[in-house]
Parts: structure tokens; sequence; C-alpha cells
């Protein structure tokens, strides 16, 4: 009885636990600085959960890349974003350099990627390279850099040294000069955020003089809608960091938090009228009750009636299956 008493005790402290606050790659707040884009087009691009080389260690998974990429063909997006997962299992394969390479070639997009947690994984070694692996852990000599270290790093994705475009601050400028959409990229792919970063976001948001703001990141900070799997499985690691980040937020009038990560996705959290967050289903179909059929967004902003429109676009088709529309701030 006491063994169990003691266990019990142990899990309770163990589940309250904060987790570790994600690494801060930063000297100085990455926000203020901005790059821009110049379109007068009101529509962007999400998606998120690819997975690049789930397809070789999973059965039933599927990815409509060819009508992801004639879908993109068709209109110049300002913006293509990635919520994250972009590797199954933190390596950098062909496959997915090739990927990275078919998403930054839009001359008239920019394409921007938070990380996510299975970009942090290491991949899968030989029995040989165990050795090596755990030498490198320990001494730091570079060995079997993850997706996500790389990224960080200036991952060179060609022979150009075009580089991929994460934590940060992006902005659609119009023609005439006007700052129409910022776009924040964070880091939650420990299910938590810096404290050092959130005080930063706050910061760069009461300077923002863009007409409409995003915020994108991995991890959700809300869950459980409609009783569904993410109740127990996703959401904020720290409910004190969640309430802090809706309250800035709100008072940083952003209009629509952006999150992947459960998969089944497709969920959305308020209307628009204080913290609003959605989450999108993962890029890739697979036949399990905790996945989904494959997934791209579009979120386009309509000036004149202050209205969001997310626009669900099905993979196997190409065409649009669900719509949810928001109240911009």
């Amino acid at each position: 009885m006491r063994r169990i008493s003691l266990l019990f005790i142990f899990c309770l402290i163990f589940v309250s636990c904060r987790l570790p606050e994600s690494g801060l790659y930063f000297s100085s707040n990455p926000f203020l600085e901005a790059k821009t884009i110049v379109s007068d087009e009101s529509e962007i691009v999400f998606f998120t959960d690819m997975h690049v080389g789930r397809e070789n260690t999973v059965d039933g998974i599927k990815r409509y890349d060819e009508n992801f990429f004639s879908f993109l063909e068709k209109k110049d997006y300002p913006l293509i974003i990635s919520g994250g997962d972009m590797a199954d299992d933190g390596a950098i394969s062909e496959d997915l350099l090739n990927m990275l390479g078919r998403l930054t070639s839009f001359q008239n997009s920019m394409y921007l990627e938070t990380l996510g947690n299975h970009d942090w994984h290491p991949y899968n070694y030989r029995a040989e390279d165990v050795a090596s692996f755990w030498y490198g852990s320990v001494f730091d000599t570079g060995n079997h850099m993850t997706y996500a270290e790389k990224l960080l790093e200036g991952l060179e994705i060609n022979e150009e040294g075009d580089t991929i475009n994460t934590i940060g601050r992006y902005v659609v400028k119009r023609s005439s000069g006007e700052e129409f959409l910022s776009v924040y990229i964070l880091d939650n792919s420990s299910r938590t955020f810096s404290s050092t970063l959130l005080k930063w976001l706050s910061e760069a948001l009461d300077k923002d003089r863009s007409r409409y703001r995003i915020v994108v990141t991995h991890e959700n900070i809300l869950s459980g809608g409609n009783l569904d799997p993410s109740l127990i499985l996703f959401g904020s690691a720290d409910e004190g960091e969640a309430a802090r980040f809706m309250k800035i937020m709100e008072k940083g009038k952003v209009s629509l938090v952006l999150t992947g990560h459960y998969h089944k996705g497709n969920v959305l959290y308020g209307d628009g009228s204080s913290y609003t967050e959605f989450t999108g289903a993962s890029y890739h179909s697979a036949t399990s009750p905790f996945e989904s059929t494959a997934w791209w967004y579009t979120i386009s902003i309509d000036e004149d009636r202050n209205i969001i429109t997310i626009n669900g676009i099905r993979g196997e088709s190409g065409e649009v299956g669900r719509t949810w529309t928001i109240k911009a701030k």
C-alpha cells in the first residue's frame, strides 16, 4: 500500500512539472526586424504535418504532392506557410530537400516554416552508427544533426545558398506601401514557449503597424474541441503560460493563431471576437482513428467586411471541402 501511495505521489509531481522551455536561439528580439514581400493579394496558404519520410515506414500514408503544387501554381500567393513537422524523424533526406526546393521555387511567394516536435527527432541509425551518435551528442562534433538544428543554423537547400524562413516576423506589404499583414513564426515544439520569447513577441506586437496579424506555431495552445482526443493528448504543457500567450494575442490584436500537430485537425476555437485558434489537419492522409484525410488551407482576408475565411482543401481532389469564417481584428 505504501509503495502504491509513493508511486501515486511521484506520478502527480511528474505530470504537474513544467516541461523545459524551448531553446532561445537569438541574442535579441527576432520579431522587430521583418522580412517583407510586396503583394496586393489577400490570400495566403497554410499546411502542416507533412512528415516527409513517413510513407516509407508506415503503411497507408498518402501524399498528394502533384495536386498541391498544381493548386499553388494557379495563383501568386504571397505566403506559403508550414505549421511544422516537415520531417518525420528529423532526417534531412533527399526527398525533403526536393520538397523544400519546390516550395521555395515560386518567385512571387515567400515560404515560411515553424519547428515541429518531429523535426527534432533523432533519425534511425544503423547499429554501427550508435557509437558515433553518442560521441557526437556528448562532444558536440556536429554528427547526425537533426533537421530542426540544421534549420536553425540556416540550412542551405540548393547551390544558390537559399535557406528556409523560420522564427521571426514576415510582412505582406501593398504596392501602395501599406503594411497589410504581419505573420509571426514562433517555436513551441517542446509544448512550451520561453518567457523571453513571449516578452519579445509582446514588444513587437506593441510596435506593429500592420493592418492584420496572424501567429503560427506547431503545438496547440487550446485543445479538446467537441471532446476530441486532443483533450488528453495535446494542448499547451503549462496553463499559466497558455493564459499569458492568449492575453498577449488579444492585447496585440492578433486575428488568428494557426497550429498543427493534432493530425485529425480541422478545429476552430473562437470566432475572432477574442482569442481565436485554428488547428489544421495533416497534409498526408492515413488509415488511423487519430489521423485524417489530407488537407491544406487558404486564409483570405476581406478588408471591406473585416472577415477572415479559412478554406480547407482536400488533398485527394484539390477542391474546397470545408470553410470557416471569423471576425478580423
